[in-house]
């Protein structure tokens, strides 16, 4: 089954599972977009309506992920501290410093600024107001390092949770 839709075109997939990609330009960072839903019947119109409002403002939403990230900061055991001791333990100083776009003093801060946007999922079947609508993965070194460090959306675009994947 398949679904077609303005923005999105036609979303379809193996075994019923719906399912668009396509690399999109926010600001200066290329990042992969994708959409997946477990079938035609778990997606609502609005819910595509909202997932394309989305795409075309992912710098805001980049900008609100960050600041949920930095709001984190000094916050023992949180994520966006258990993502950067890690990448200071992990990272050669070298390839962290090679690695930061910005240089105001704080190391913390400036780790957080200079993370790359690599991916973003959209779960268009997430539609309730605490489930994971949107998830945006970053990473400083991504060719260094394994680890990601993400912040997932609700449908209204409000952050709704932080994770590291270490």
């Amino acid at each position: 089954m398949s679904i077609e839709h303005d923005f999105f075109g036609l979303l379809d997939g193996d075994d019923g599972e719906l399912h668009w990609s396509e690399g999109v330009d926010a600001g200066d960072q290329y990042v992969d977009v994708d959409l997946r839903a477990p079938s035609e019947q778990s997606v609502t119109d609005e819910a595509l309506d909202v997932a394309a409002a989305m795409v075309n403002s992912l710098e805001q939403l980049d900008s609100r992920a960050r600041e949920a990230f930095v709001a984190e900061i000094g916050q023992e055991g949180s994520n966006a501290m258990l993502y950067l001791t890690s990448q200071f333990s992990e990272l050669d100083p070298e390839i962290l410093a090679e690695s930061l776009d910005y240089d105001s003093g704080d190391r913390d801060i400036d780790v957080l600024r200079s993370l790359k946007l690599l991916r973003v999922g959209f779960h268009p079947h997430h539609s309730g107001s605490e489930e994971q609508f949107a998830v945006f993965e970053y990473a400083l070194a991504p060719d260094e390092s394994d680890s990601i460090l993400s912040a997932s959306f609700d449908m209204r675009g409000d952050v709704v949770s932080t994770d590291v994947d270490a």
